[in-house]
């Protein structure tokens, strides 16, 4: 069961891809000097560049790429909603990882403007949630 609903989140992905993209905002990045889950797989630590890509009909996917690792996925939000009080004070666009259990999962993105998106990770065991931030800044394409 598992196995199908990401093969069809992939598919559901690639298809809005391919589909058309109505609008993509200008791609961030940031330095993550950790190891983390995106979804289920994982990605080094390193460079990473996220871009937002709204499809016609008002969906959303997110592209995480390491450029240096070779890796790219692409990742539904689960949830999307307000940026936390504390980052629409900074203004800064942000990416959140849950670092709990040791492992850290890719847990929340801000771009700085418009909606936060939460993002579905490997079941984590119970205890004291540690939340990890960074700033990420406009990708000028180095």
């Amino acid at each position: 069961m598992k196995r199908s609903t990401n093969f069809l989140a992939t598919a559901a992905a690639a298809l809005l891809v391919t589909a058309g993209v109505a609008s993509a905002q200008e791609p961030m990045k940031a330095e993550v000097p950790f190891a983390f889950h995106v979804g289920s797989k994982v990605m080094e630590p390193g460079t990473i560049r996220v871009r937002m890509l709204s499809g016609t009909n008002g969906s959303h996917a997110m592209i995480v790429n390491n450029y240096a690792a070779r890796r790219a996925y692409i990742v539904l939000p689960k949830q999307v909603g307000d940026a936390p009080k504390s980052w629409l004070a900074s203004g800064e666009a942000k990416v959140a990882f849950d670092c709990s259990t040791g492992t850290c999962v890719l847990a929340k993105i801000w771009t700085g403007q418009g909606n936060a998106y939460d993002f579905y990770g490997p079941k984590i065991k119970g205890g004291e949630t540690m939340l990890t931030e960074i700033v990420m800044k406009a990708d000028k394409g180095d």
